[in-house]
């Protein structure tokens, strides 16, 4: 009776001829049956990686186009919601300062003596 090592060696031989001689096959029928010359097939190739190849540039620079402007836009956006804070944000100390002066004016008994006294 064969050992396990005896019997995986014997499979794992088959298996590597059975892909050379199907690689060897496929690489026959691809030479019979190409459609144009290896020259003609090189050009195509080249060709169509060129079109490619441009395609994906052109692509590229339309996304950086458009990213470029929602970046700006957001930005944009931004400052003028920031600015709107801000002037909002000064209105209210400004109220709270007019509040807070109004308020001691009123309160400070030494302030309505001085100005009895005028």
């Amino acid at each position: 009776m064969n050992t396990y090592s005896e019997m995986d060696a014997g499979y794992t031989s088959g298996t590597l001829s059975a892909f050379v001689v199907g690689a060897a096959i496929g690489a026959a029928a691809a030479l019979m049956l190409a459609p144009a010359t290896g020259r003609d097939t090189r050009a195509y190739l080249r060709r169509r990686g060129n079109e490619l190849g441009r395609d994906a540039v052109e692509r590229g620079r339309e996304t950086l186009r458009s990213q470029s402007e929602r970046v700006k836009s957001a930005i944009a956006t931004g400052w003028d919601r920031a600015g709107n804070a801000m002037h909002q944000m000064r209105e209210q100390g400004e109220a709270a300062y007019r509040e807070a002066r109004e308020s001691r004016q009123t309160n400070d008994p030494m302030r309505s003596t001085y100005r009895s006294a005028e």
